[in-house]
C-alpha cells in the first residue's frame, strides 16, 4: 500500500483487548491479588470490568483496601503470566500497511508507562507507535477525553483527523468526548453492541476504513 491521502491521518489503538489478548493474564492476577487482599476471588466474568480503566481505580471499585500496595502486587504477578499474552492475529501486518501509507500510529491505554513496558516491548510494537499515551499522561482517564486530547496536541491532529480502535464501552466514549470517530475491535470486544462508528470484525479492514471514500 502507497502512501496516500487518507480519511484519517493518524490511527490510535488501546493496548489491552485490541493489540494484544491480556484478558486472562489480567484477571488471572487480579483473582490472585483479590484473594490475598479480601479473602475472595471473584469469578472472571465479574470482573471482566477492569480492563479499560486504570487498574487503581478498578481496585478502588473492588474495595481494597490499600490499592497502591495492591496495585504494585498486581504488576508483578501479571509478569508471571506473560507467557499467556499474545498479539492479536493481523495486527503486526495492519500497523505496517498503515505507517506504509503514511498515517501516523499512536497509542492511548490505561496502563502505566511501567506496566506497558513489558508487552509491548516485548513483540516489538512500540517502536511502530509515534506517540503514546499512559495513564500516567493525564490527569483524567477513560472514559474522560483526556487521553485523546493529549494523543491530539502532542500531535497537531484535529478530531476530523483521528480514527481510535478499541474493544470496550470505556473506549467508546473517550472516543466521543474528545469528537474522535471509533472503530470497535470485534476480534477482542467482550460486548460487540458497544456504541461505535464502525464495527471492525478484522484489523485488515481498517486499511480500508481509512482509505477516503471515491471522488473525495
Amino acid at each position: 500500500m502507497e502512501e496516500e491521502t487518507l480519511s484519517f491521518k493518524c490511527v490510535a489503538f488501546d493496548v489491552d483487548g485490541t493489540l494484544l489478548d491480556t484478558e486472562k493474564a489480567v484477571l488471572t492476577s487480579l483473582q490472585r491479588v483479590l484473594l490475598e487482599e479480601t479473602g475472595k476471588a471473584p469469578a472472571a466474568e465479574q470482573l471482566r470490568f477492569v480492563l479499560g480503566i486504570p487498574g487503581v481505580t478498578a481496585l478502588e471499585q473492588l474495595g481494597v483496601p490499600d490499592c497502591d500496595a495492591a496495585f504494585a502486587k498486581w504488576v508483578a504477578y501479571a509478569r508471571e503470566y506473560d507467557h499467556l499474552v499474545t498479539v492479536f492475529p493481523g495486527i503486526p501486518e495492519v500497523l505496517d500497511q498503515l505507517q506504509n501509507a503514511g498515517a501516523t500510529l499512536g497509542m492511548v491505554t490505561s496502563r502505566t508507562r511501567v506496566e506497558l513496558e513489558g508487552d509491548i516491548v516485548h513483540f516489538g510494537l512500540l517502536e511502530r507507535f509515534h506517540a503514546v499515551i499512559c495513564a500516567d499522561d493525564t490527569e483524567g482517564h477513560k472514559p474522560d477525553p483526556d487521553p485523546l486530547l493529549k494523543l491530539m496536541a502532542d500531535t497537531g491532529f484535529s478530531p476530523g483527523e483521528v480514527i481510535y480502535v478499541g474493544d470496550t464501552v470505556y473506549d467508546s466514549q473517550c472516543a466521543r468526548a474528545a469528537g474522535v470517530k471509533f472503530a470497535l475491535a470485534l476480534w477482542g470486544a467482550g460486548d460487540p453492541n458497544v456504541p461505535c462508528d464502525y464495527r471492525v470484525a478484522h484489523p485488515a479492514e481498517l486499511v480500508e476504513i481509512c482509505r477516503p471514500a471515491p471522488g473525495r
